[in-house]
């Protein structure tokens, strides 16, 4: 799982009212007429021009904004060797926007009091050091400190050389607490996937139940993501999109690599039209409680988040987009909610290649965010 950069970031049926607004969130949405010919041109420009930069096979870009238009389209290949073209229902790998789940349950959780966002980590994991004072909001939010796994030299180089090992989360966990941390609890900011790897340990002691089948009960069943699922090897549904990375300047191709390397902080495999339910619903706080979304969206202040990108309980502010990226060998994914005009945007992306520190996924997210929301630029 490729580390995410400052610049990349900005992740039980519990009840008849959490089912009623799930529901109206599947069904009440009305039909959007495509955008004014001019700014589809536009878009179509925009993403022509993201093609030449980029090593990307292909993409799918969903953009709904109600009274303005909707965008629906795949470009590209789903398969280089075969020249498959991509289509609008390829399942793809969604990396961290899988935190947005995790966090989500979490929150879950907290309104049925099964536990606290400020319960030390140690009530629930025994080895990690200094948990008594690492809290479950401080791995939520990034204030933890804890070394990010992902970038550990030596994890990398075992993925890619082992892509198909089956890695265990605690051993994920470890690889970080080998480091020293950043900082102290909740004295700085710095994204890590061993956080959120932690809150999946933490979710499945108190349940337990493996996350697959949380994530089935309290968000898949309840908003009717049928697309979406938790992979229990390197297969992926019918149809997918095949993904390539790069290791060592060689481009390989990385579809069918061990998604275990990442847990919660982004295992998940997804579908456009599941992430444009999903988005909203977790952007909203359509699953939890009031008080529970005001905390979710209380944003981070210290260094290196700044006002107009930062970061909340596993949901990135980008320039009034709520949202969250991702990011896994072969694959980049965007989505994001913009609620002052009701607007929805995903992305998929068969690749993780960058041009120079640049993801492909941030590159188009920003460019296609000038076309549609010239007031809310994505940076």
């Amino acid at each position: 799982m490729r580390p995410l950069c400052r610049s990349a970031i900005l992740p039980i049926l519990i009840g008849v009212i959490a089912v009623c607004n799930s529901t109206a969130l599947v069904a009440a949405a009305p039909a959007t007429s495509p955008f004014p010919p001019a700014t589809v041109s536009a878009i179509d420009a925009a993403i022509a021009k993201w093609f030449t930069q980029y090593k990307a096979p292909g993409v799918i870009v969903g953009i709904w904004i109600p009274r303005k238009g909707t965008f629906v389209a795949a470009r590209g290949t789903a398969d280089r060797s075969t020249g498959a073209p991509m289509e609008v229902d390829d399942h793809m790998r969604i990396g961290s926007v899988t935190k947005t789940f995790t966090i989500t349950v979490l929150l879950q959780l907290v309104d049925q009091k099964r536990l606290g966002l400020d319960d030390p980590i140690s009530k629930y994991v025994s080895y990690v050091p200094n948990g008594r004072h690492t809290t479950l909001r401080m791995l939520a939010n990034m204030t933890a400190g804890l070394f990010n796994y992902t970038e550990d030299n030596g994890f990398n180089e075992e993925v890619a050389r082992n892509p198909q090992r089956l890695w265990t989360p605690r051993e994920l966990v470890h690889v970080g607490l080998r480091h020293h941390p950043y900082f102290d609890p909740g004295t700085g900011w710095h994204y890590s996937n061993t956080n959120t790897v932690l809150l999946g340990i933490a979710i499945e002691s108190v349940l337990q139940k493996p996350i697959a089948s949380i994530f089935q009960r309290y968000s898949f069943a309840p908003l009717r993501l049928t697309n979406t699922g938790w992979p229990a090897s390197g297969a992926l549904p019918a149809p997918y999109a095949r993904g390539i990375t790069e290791v060592h300047g060689k481009i390989v191709d990385a579809t069918h690599w061990s998604p275990s390397q990442a847990f919660t902080a982004g295992e998940l495999v997804s579908s456009l039209r599941d992430l444009k339910v999903w988005v909203k619903a977790s952007a909203t706080g359509a699953q939890i409680s009031p008080g529970l979304q005001k905390q979710r969206l209380k944003w981070v202040t210290l260094s290196p988040v700044t006002p107009d990108h930062t970061y909340g309980l596993g949901i990135a502010y980008n320039h009034g987009w709520l949202g969250h990226n991702g990011s896994i060998p072969g694959y980049t994914s965007e989505v994001d909610y913009l609620p002052s005009q009701d607007a929805t945007l995903v992305l998929l992306v068969n690749s993780d290649i960058p041009v120079g520190t640049a993801s492909p996924i941030a590159a188009l997210f920003h460019a296609l965010t000038q076309i549609v929301t010239p007031a809310n630029v994505a940076k």
